[in-house]
């Protein structure tokens, strides 16, 4: 066991430094060069999986493959679904989960941070039973709660996090279909929050009751949520209300010509 944290720290830090580096380097373009990738692709490789998730040493399926190829991803080696999960886990930001349980422990957090790197330092971070303690015991976060006002439109007061996140999980299944509405809800806030799209737009963080007002509007003209981004809420917000804009200077520009 000794030896596995071992190689998982050094696998961690790893993935940390060539993070860092991705930070400083510019992005010219939003296409993945796998070149950049090269080293980071080798390390999820060798990432130690969970012996308690025997599906992790499973044969990858098709879709995984297929997935890797549009990537442009070819390895000359048969892959698990785990080995598979950690690399396309390169290429797809942390989701609303990862991210609040990297800003409870203060751990810099980075739109550039992938989900395998965060699912492997909070593998880390909860192998310290104090932290789990401390995780399961505070408040809902509001993503959560969010998600319950969502699903029945009311909250429980006293709830833990955990006590949240279960009666989220039940009404899930009790109402499958407004549920996976609600994960892509969860999925377009983090994108319009995404710091790079609003670098783009020029625009403050939207507020959750800002955001529920725009993606009613832009649902109602018949978008499917699944086909929404957050480009799609940013812009709507911004022909609704221009005092997003970050900057007093642009919002000037914005406003029309007096006559």
């Amino acid at each position: 066991m000794e030896l596995i944290a071992v190689i998982t720290t050094l696998a961690l830090i790893g993935l940390f430094l060539l993070y860092k580096h991705t930070l400083f380097t510019p992005a010219k373009s939003n296409k993945i060069n796998i070149e950049n990738f090269h080293e980071q692709i080798e390390t999820a490789l060798n990432l130690p999986r969970d012996s308690e998730e025997d599906w992790q040493n499973e044969p990858a399926t098709e879709s995984m493959l297929q997935e890797m190829a549009d990537r442009g991803i070819w390895l000359d080696q048969k892959l698990t679904k785990g080995q598979a999960m950690n690399i396309l886990g390169l290429f797809t930001p942390p989701d609303g989960r990862q991210v609040d349980i990297l800003k409870h422990f203060n751990i810099p957090y980075s739109f550039k941070m992938n989900q395998t790197m965060a699912y492997y330092l909070i593998r880390e971070l909860f192998k310290d039973p104090a932290k789990v303690s401390e995780w399961n015991n505070r408040p809902p976060t509001t993503t959560v709660r969010q998600g319950l006002l969502f699903m029945e439109g009311k909250l429980i007061s006293g709830m833990t996090h955990v006590d949240a996140q279960r009666r989220l999980d039940k009404l899930g299944m009790e109402r499958p279909e407004q549920y996976r509405e609600w994960k892509q809800i969860d999925r377009l806030f983090l994108e319009t929050n995404n710091p790079e799209v609003r670098a783009k737009y020029q625009v403050r963080k939207i507020t959750w009751k800002r955001f529920f007002e725009s993606y009613d509007a832009v649902k109602a003209t018949g978008i499917n949520p699944r086909a929404m981004s957050g480009e799609h809420i940013i812009e709507y917000t911004l022909r609704q209300d221009d005092s997003i804009v970050a900057h007093a200077k642009i919002r000037e520009a914005m406003q029309p010509a007096s006559s």
